[in-house]
């Protein structure tokens, strides 16, 4: 545990972050709790808890930076990557995290009672099937996928993202995608049936890697 902790603590340095000793103690608890259930059955992409510091957990501190204050939807939230991280930085906010899969739904139910999040909902369903009674602020998206569009090019990925958000969340306004260089294949504006989705791409520097990641900026 406490191995782990410094760890958390070079990354937060190395991204000049003052976190407080509680967000450092959730974080820590997260972080066990999450390779825990790692080694039972798959969450995330790696065993390596040092490359997900540098990554997954890095790539969604710099994310925050782009969030307005409110409620925010991380779909196809997984392991709750960025959504969990993003929740304990900004505990004002609020987030609806939203997978269809039982197994990442009862982790984040073990986390949300662990952690103490109340700034969190759960929602176990297929995003063709979501019915919200409000609109959220902002639609996070790192790991949101499907047969559909596991092999399309980055900008019908994209185009096929917006109709179906706006076909079960039509007042959402903004949407931020967390991915890689494919990012910048996106047009400035993508039409959507008569209205044009204004697009802009944000670079996130990384302090541990020369491949940087983007956010993908998608304004209507």
């Amino acid at each position: 545990m406490l191995n782990l902790q410094k760890k958390i603590k070079h990354v937060n340095d190395k991204l000049v972050l003052p976190f407080n000793s509680e967000i450092q103690s959730k974080f820590s608890q997260f972080i066990e709790i999450l390779f825990k259930w790692h080694d039972k059955k798959n969450l995330i992409s790696t065993k390596d808890p040092e490359y997900f510091l540098q990554r997954d957990y890095s790539d969604s501190i710099l994310l925050s930076r782009f969030l307005s204050p409110g409620l925010h939807l991380d779909l196809g939230t997984g392991a709750g990557i960025p959504g969990i991280i993003l929740s304990i930085i900004r505990p004002i906010d609020k987030f609806i995290l939203v997978d269809r899969r039982d197994y990442p739904i009862r982790f984040l139910e073990h986390v949300k009672l662990s952690l103490n999040l109340d700034n969190i909902e759960l929602l176990r369903v297929d995003v063709k099937d979501i019915c919200l009674d409000v609109t959220p602020d902002t639609v996070v998206i790192k790991n949101f996928s499907n047969k559909n569009i596991s092999g399309l090019p980055m900008v019908k990925k994209m185009s096929y993202i917006l109709k179906l958000l706006s076909s079960r969340l039509p007042g959402i306004k903004r949407i931020l995608v967390l991915t890689g260089s494919p990012a910048l294949d996106v047009p400035k504006l993508l039409q959507l049936a008569d209205k044009p989705v204004s697009c802009k791409t944000h670079e996130l520097t990384s302090p541990f890697f020369s491949q940087n990641k983007y956010i993908l900026e998608m304004t209507r």
